[in-house]
C-alpha cells in the first residue's frame, strides 16, 4: 500500500490588534544558514513585540491538521479576539465561521 498525502486546508483567523502587538521578526527568516541575507531587508527597523520578543513568526507559520477546529461555534469567535494565535478553521467551516461574526 502506497502512502498517500492528505491535503487539508486550514485558515488562521486571528485578531489584527493582537497580531500587531505580539508579532516579532528579527528577520532571521531572510537569511541563509551562513547568516547571509537572501533578500534585501526592508529599510525599517526589525519588529519587536510589546513583550520584548524579537522573533516569533514560527508560531504563526506552524499549523498542523490537528490545529483545525472540530466544532466552529460562537465560542470560536471569542477565542479569535482573546488568544494570540487565534484559531484555525477548516475550509468547509470557513463560511459558517464568518457568519458567526457580528
Amino acid at each position: 500500500m502506497k502512502n498517500k498525502l492528505l491535503a487539508i486546508s486550514g485558515f488562521s483567523a486571528l485578531c489584527m490588534l493582537l497580531y500587531f502587538s505580539d508579532t516579532a521578526s528579527d528577520r532571521r527568516h531572510m537569511k541563509d544558514s551562513a547568516g547571509n541575507c537572501i533578500a534585501q531587508p526592508p529599510s525599517h527597523e526589525a519588529i519587536v513585540a510589546e513583550d520584548g520578543a524579537v522573533h516569533n513568526l514560527n508560531e504563526y507559520n506552524t499549523v498542523s491538521p490537528e490545529d483545525i477546529m472540530k466544532n466552529v461555534e460562537v465560542d470560536t469567535v471569542i477565542v479569535v479576539f482573546s488568544e494570540k494565535l487565534g484559531v484555525v478553521v477548516g475550509e468547509n467551516d470557513l463560511l459558517g465561521f464568518f457568519s458567526l461574526i457580528s
